[in-house]
């Protein structure tokens, strides 16, 4: 266990400003926006990802990773998600990653934070982002017949050809109705 149960009860309070603005003087590449109460967004480069989670680690004694998934913006542009809890601060910490290219790649936190480690081999399979130096990057939820096929891109084409098994009504195909052309 990181803490100790004294520690907790002496500790202050971390402020989200007061915080963002220390990570931010040591790694000056970092933005920041507010959330609201307690709770702030990180702006950071992918090349300082594994400083400002180790910071926020050694800085924030109760710190929980709470998530990280991707988002697919399109034109191989995507964001990773990271979110970070400390119950005893009421303080949320959202850091927000820009990757771009068609094999994105960043390097694993799970080593800091092992409760990353299943989100990172999620995140990997469904958007293929690379996850460098992670210790297990077996599939975690796709059948191998999957692997590299990256399922939450935009640009993946599902294969309803076992629609009929499911038992879901297939969507129907849209009509046009009015106009000139028709």
């Amino acid at each position: 266990m990181r803490w100790r149960e004294d520690e907790l009860s002496q500790s202050s309070t971390i402020d989200a400003s007061a915080f963002a603005r220390k990570l931010i003087n040591k790694h000056p590449e970092v933005g920041s926006r507010s959330l609201g109460a307690n709770q702030i967004e990180l702006l950071v480069p992918a090349n300082k990802i594994r400083q400002v989670v180790t910071m926020i680690n050694e800085e924030v004694h109760d710190a929980l990773p709470e998530s990280v998934f991707g988002i697919d913006l399109e034109n191989d542009k995507y964001e990773l998600i990271y979110i970070i809890w400390s119950h005893s601060n009421r303080l949320l910490l959202q850091l927000r990653v820009s990757l771009e290219g068609e094999r994105p790649e960043i390097e694993s936190t799970c080593d800091i934070f092992p409760g990353f480690e299943w989100h990172e081999r999620e995140t990997r399979e469904m958007f293929g982002i690379e996850f460098k130096n992670h210790p297990d990057p077996r599939l975690l939820l796709l059948p191998d017949e999957l692997e590299g096929a990256f399922p939450l891109r935009k640009r993946f084409q599902t294969d309803r050809s076992r629609l009929d098994e499911t038992g879901i009504t297939p969507p129907k195909t849209p009509t046009r109705t009015g106009g000139a052309n028709q």
